[in-house]
């Protein structure tokens, strides 16, 4: 380890202080997300923007930043949502000069993924991407000569100690290569900025302030981490997430990502625990093959949760704590593979008695003459309480306790030991492994509010203990029973490929980050499922195009690795089937507008039958029919558009939905709006008037605003937010 740090309250003089140390070579590497030290990275970039000297790189990944306005009317709808939602954030210096293609020659930004969509046509972004796993990235940092690691850090539970916080994910994985580089001489500096804002988490996330170098601390280090505002769930969504919610048998593990999807699978999982007849009727009315019907009874897709989930997810999600709160989220895993391996044979449960004993007994795990070793053991699991000692033969309860006989096989001493020894439940209980976090602000506030016993039981760790299988694999294999590792995806062909990070042109959209892993992780574990999810159909440059195409020229997941494909249309079960039936079986989960089409590629290819024909049932696979099956219960209040949280006033969403479309509208469209409701403004004049008020065009003072005032007005009615008449 590293002496006391250095510490610092001024960003400045720690960027003085690193070139002093490390030279006008900085290869600087921050973590993925919410975890970057942006007070300290914008320093340093300032600072090699004003000296062309300095050679600065920054290897990273997920950069974010406040969203700016493209228009007059978007900065007054954006405003005051940027200042109530992201605070005193102070945003990516780097990052903005990035997308406007102003990055000094000096100065090099590399990641491994990509905002969704941020960096499309940005080709210094694109030249300096790195394709890379998520468990490779630690290690591809140091191949990349990282001379200095830099994190945003929460304080921890006590004055020596730091929390990794939002991102345990690779530091974890590196602490211990730096510690070996140090014994060598040749390690980066490791700088933590210690951000009182940022939630603590315990656990593994919980490390010596000796592992770093330096500690940037005080008022100037500390800002409101970035809040990533909760997206509305369409009905595509909703769709798809009740299907996936089917597939999903209790006792399981859980994997999901961030956005809406995952917040429409959470809600759905949780109507299915606390509404089961509700989803029920939900799920008999749902437009379903005969295929993913017998997936959803094979699985008991229908059941309450009667045991419960335990996540394993690279992204800790608000999803995981709306689970948690609704009862679904409850199977607690354990470090110790034979309590793990007896708990799914249900041999025992979380609470501790006399059967525990037995069944550890039986399998070996202690000896009925119980040695100092076997107390040691049960006392670390929790079968026996703290007090409990082994002295010279004899164990004792706690002090000033009588002695009695170690025992088991004696039913008298026996009878004791259960009475005065047994703790209460079993030790270390882990609801959810995660690796990084990132969320609304509401979320960072439930994750300070968890009480500290909740808490320890979302254990923050490295991504290399849970992307894949490697080390403790006995132990993560019994944990992770019945697996349900859910992602999304851009592109299906009909070969079963996926495309999920980038397009056929060679730009990357995102990254691969953790989803290769998860899907080679499910092929290799027993009863595990991969579901790969995406909408039928997306809005392109000349109107719908199909999400499931013949072929596509990229992809994610090879064709080898296909498992589930999820679309609102239905299921496809694609593990092990010949290319004919995976073909049969995406072009029946395909939107009914392009299957005809998709049909006759898969035939010119030679791998359909050109006897095969779309059964009636696949041909209803429109919007309206999804629609349609979804809306008894919308009309009884369910599929709200934010099942959990929303940082927008109910005006303010009125305005996004009446002003996003005119973004992307032509002159003849602008022109058909102004058409068909011109006629209308006199008459919907005073209920424009909050709206009007909100984007400060209550009282316009020039013809500008008096033009913007009656678009917006138009908008709202084009949109209905006004009423129709």
């Amino acid at each position: 380890m590293a002496l006391d740090p250095a510490r610092f309250t001024d960003a400045e003089a720690l960027a003085d202080w690193l070139i002093a140390r490390v030279g006008r070579t900085l290869r600087v590497g921050a973590p993925l997300g919410l975890g970057k030290a942006a007070t300290l990275m914008n320093a340093l970039y300032r600072r090699a923007c004003a000296d062309p000297s300095i050679d600065l790189t920054f290897i990273t990944a997920l950069s974010l930043d406040v969203p700016a306005p493209s228009s007059d009317l978007e900065r007054r709808l954006m405003d005051p949502i940027v200042e109530r939602v992201f605070g005193d954030y102070p945003g990516l210096d780097y990052l903005r000069d990035l997308r406007r293609g102003a990055l000094p020659d000096n100065i090099t930004v590399s990641e491994f993924f990509f905002q969704p969509g941020a960096m499309l046509g940005n080709s210094d972004a694109q030249r300096h991407y790195r394709s890379v796993n998520y468990t490779h990235a630690g290690r591809e940092l140091m191949n990349a000569g990282v001379n200095v690691l830099m994190q945003m850090v929460a304080p921890g539970t006590q004055d020596d100690e730091i929390s990794l916080s939002c991102n345990t994910d690779v530091t974890l994985d590196l602490l211990p290569v730096v510690e070996r580089m140090r014994e060598a001489g040749d390690a980066p500096l490791v700088v933590a900025q210690i951000n009182r804002r940022l939630p603590t988490m315990t656990r593994s996330a919980l490390v010596s302030k000796q592992r770093f170098d330096a500690v940037f601390e005080g008022e100037a280090a500390d800002f409101k981490p970035f809040g990533a505002p909760a997206a509305p769930v369409p009905d595509a969504d909703y769709a798809i997430a009740a299907r996936v919610a089917a597939l999903v048998p209790d006792g399981g593990t859980l994997q999901i990502g961030i956005g809406s999807l995952s917040d429409a699978i959470a809600y759905c999982l949780s109507l299915r625990h606390n509404d089961n007849a509700r989803y029920r009727r939900l799920i008999g009315r749902m437009p379903a093959g005969a295929a993913e019907k017998t997936l959803v009874d094979r699985y008991a897709g229908r059941e309450v949760f009667q045991r419960g989930l335990y996540g394993c997810t690279e992204m800790l999600v608000d999803a995981y704590l709306h689970l948690h709160r609704a009862g679904v989220i409850k199977r607690a895993v354990y470090a110790d593979l034979t309590v793990q391996t007896l708990l799914n044979a249900g041999a025992i449960d979380d609470d501790v008695g006399p059967r525990t004993l037995t069944a550890l007994l039986d399998a070996g795990a202690i000896r009925a003459e119980l040695s100092a070793a076997d107390v040691d053991y049960l006392k670390s699991i929790g079968v026996f309480h703290s007090a409990v000692d082994w002295s010279d033969g004899r164990l004792s309860a706690g002090d000033n306790e009588p002695s009695m006989a170690p025992n088991l096989a004696d039913r008298a001493a026996r009878s004791e030991i259960e009475a005065r020894c047994l703790g209460t439940h079993l030790a270390g209980p882990t609801l959810v492994h995660g690796g990084f976090f990132l969320g609304p602000n509401d979320f960072y506030q439930r994750l300070r509010d968890l009480d500290p016993d909740t808490r320890e039981r979302f254990h923050m760790t490295s991504v290399g203990a849970i992307n894949h299988l490697y080390g403790d694999e006995p132990l993560k294999r019994a944990q992770r029973h019945h697996a349900r590792f859910v992602n999304t995806a851009l592109k299906a062909s009909l070969d079963g490929a996926v495309a999920s990070d980038g397009l056929e042109s060679g730009q990357v959209l995102s990254g691969v980050g953790g989803q290769y892993n998860f899907v080679a992780q499910a092929q290799e574990l027993e009863g595990a499922r991969s579901i790969l999810c995406l909408r039928a159909v997306r809005s392109g440059p000349r109107g719908p195009e199909s999400n499931i195409v013949a072929r596509y020229g990229y992809n994610t997941i090879p064709r080898h690795l296909r498992d589930i494909v999820v679309t609102e249309y239905g299921v496809a079960d694609l593990r092990g089937k010949t290319d004919e039936d995976v073909a049969i079986a995406l072009i029946e989960i395909a939107d009914a507008r392009f299957q005809d089409e998709l049909r006759a590629s898969a035939i010119a290819a030679g791998k359909l039958s050109s006897r095969y024909r779309i059964p009636p049932a696949a041909r209803g696979n429109t919007p309206a029919a999804v629609h349609g099956w979804l809306t008894p219960d919308r009309d009884e209040g369910l599929f709200p558009p934010y099942p959990y949280s929303c940082d927008f006033t109910e005006t303010e969403l009125a305005l996004i939905g009446a002003l996003r479309p005119l973004g992307s509208a032509t002159p003849l469209r602008l022109a058909g709006i102004f058409a068909r409701n011109a006629p209308k403004l006199a008459r919907h004049h005073a209920a424009a008037a909050p709206y009007l008020e909100r984007m400060n065009l209550a009282a316009p003072k020039n013809r500008r605003e008096r033009w913007q005032a009656r678009l917006v007005t138009l908008a709202l009615l084009e949109s209905g937010a006004l009423g129709r008449d």
